[in-house]
């Protein structure tokens, strides 16, 4: 059976240009699961509707029939991943560090955090509590236990409000895809699927 992981990195990254990205393909293929990294245009003017990230996703992404795809995304490409999982309906998500700019987390935000949001998006307020029960998918949630609070609260956050879904707490890591801790972490759940 064919099996494909699609890899979103997070905003303004690439496996061209982090290579833990590299890292995390590697883990998929020793599992004999053939890694795609998608390429997102971060570089558009701002400010742009997020949803056109979303959209490009979309363009790429295929799942042949028969096949296991699964999907995994970093920072704002766990939020690609989580708003696009109802339409393509992975077999597995893994939202690692998913981004903290829901409706709901707003009001929790620094102030400096949400003007730089409202300065690069103008396509925000996405409330997760209407998205997640449309995520049937298996999902596996990580986040570091060095980043930014409001990362930690997102991610107990969509453990709470998805379905069957798990969390793994990368001890040491900070928001770096490529820190050993965090690449360890994804290890574990690469190794379950």
């Amino acid at each position: 059976m064919k099996k494909i992981a699609y890899i979103i990195p997070g905003y303004c990254e690439s496996h061209t240009r982090q290579r833990g990205y590299n890292k995390i393909a590697k883990l998929f293929e020793t599992q004999g699961i053939e890694a795609v990294h998608v390429d997102i245009d971060w570089k558009r003017k701002s400010p742009e509707h997020f949803s056109d990230y979303a959209e490009e996703f979309l363009k790429v992404y295929k799942k042949p029939k028969g096949a296991k795809v699964y999907v995994l995304g970093f920072s704002y490409g766990a939020t690609i991943a989580f708003l696009t999982a109802p339409k393509t309906k992975p077999d597995a998500l893994i939202l690692c560090s998913l981004s903290p700019y829901f409706e709901e987390d707003l009001k929790d935000l620094k102030a400096s955090w949400v003007r730089w949001f409202r300065k690069n998006f103008t396509e925000s307020d996405y409330s997760f509590k209407k998205l997640a029960p449309k995520v049937k998918s298996r999902t596996y949630l990580i986040v570091g236990d060095k980043e930014d609070k409001a990362c930690l609260v997102r991610a107990k956050g969509a453990r709470e409000g998805i379905l069957g879904s798990s969390l793994s707490i990368a001890k040491g890591a900070e928001h770096k895809i490529g820190q050993k801790e965090y690449l360890d972490a994804v290890e574990g759940v690469i190794s379950k699927l």
